[in-house]
């Protein structure tokens, strides 16, 4: 979504009251989950349906083993389509990655393959930091990060909407956008998940309930630039999977298999 570093922080102030009750968290069920395609290195792409009384939405993640690929930072400075880079690199899936101002300038810490595109940047919106150390990759809270000469690939977002297994409070409440987000369970399992439009609250809500994975509850789940920027492809044959962005953003997240790992 194309916005300032101050809009962007003045919107979360604007709803920084608004608070999700416990009976809104409690209500959101998981009513179906479908796998659409299985994907090169173990991934898979799954359809969800959710269900909170009479209102229903839709979520789409690739999910996969941390240990069986590699996750890259792409830089998009040309401001190329998510698709095309995908196809490019011959990617099992991507989504869009983190903010960027009106001119494209990341906002935040953005490295990719190793060179540091854009620098740190203290933001109550910028509360996470996705990072891969010596091929590791984790979610880190961004007042907690410590750089390290192996960080390869690093991209500075946020909302947490999911930290040890619990939902961050006094997520906004009132807006509904259509979201991406990188979740882990906290044993190798991660996914790359593409939501129809939902609040944050209602999107820490969603991922909260059990069956995102086969096997126990996301442990962290960080939110990434939304609205117009989301999106999500996957390689399934000749038809890929995508889920358009409406603008052209920054950068893009990719799950790469391991013998494109240099």
């Amino acid at each position: 979504m194309r916005k300032t570093l101050t809009s962007c922080i003045s919107s979360l102030v604007a709803f920084a009251c608004l608070t999700v009750t416990g009976n809104a968290r409690a209500d959101w069920k998981l009513e179906s989950r479908q796998t659409l395609a299985s994907l090169p290195a173990g991934a898979g792409l799954i359809e969800y349906t959710f269900e909170n009384g009479d209102r229903s939405t839709r979520a789409w993640a690739v999910t996969f083993r941390a240990d069986h690929v590699r996750l890259a930072v792409i830089d998009n400075p040309s401001r190329g389509p998510l698709g095309d880079a995908m196809a490019a690199l011959d990617a099992i899936a991507g989504v869009n990655g983190g903010y960027f101002q009106a001119d494209g300038t990341p906002v935040g810490l953005e490295i990719a393959g190793g060179k540091k595109i854009h620098g740190y940047e203290r933001a109550k919106l910028l509360s996470g930091i996705f990072v891969v150390t010596g091929g590791h990759p984790r979610l880190v809270r961004s007042a907690h990060f410590q750089p390290s000469n192996k960080d390869t690939e690093a991209l500075e977002t946020g909302p947490f909407l999911i930290f040890d297994t619990k939902i961050v409070g006094g997520l906004n409440t009132a807006r509904a956008a259509r979201r991406t987000v990188i979740a882990n369970d906290g044993r190798g399992d991660w996914a790359l998940l593409y939501l129809e439009p939902v609040t944050l609250a209602d999107a820490a809500a969603i991922l909260a309930t059990p069956g995102i994975f086969r096997q126990g509850r996301l442990e962290q789940a960080l939110n990434f630039d939304g609205g117009s920027s989301s999106g999500l492809w996957a390689a399934t044959g000749s038809t890929p999977f995508y889920l358009h962005e409406f603008g052209n953003v920054r950068n893009f997240l990719a799950i790469l298999t391991r013998k494109l790992a240099k």
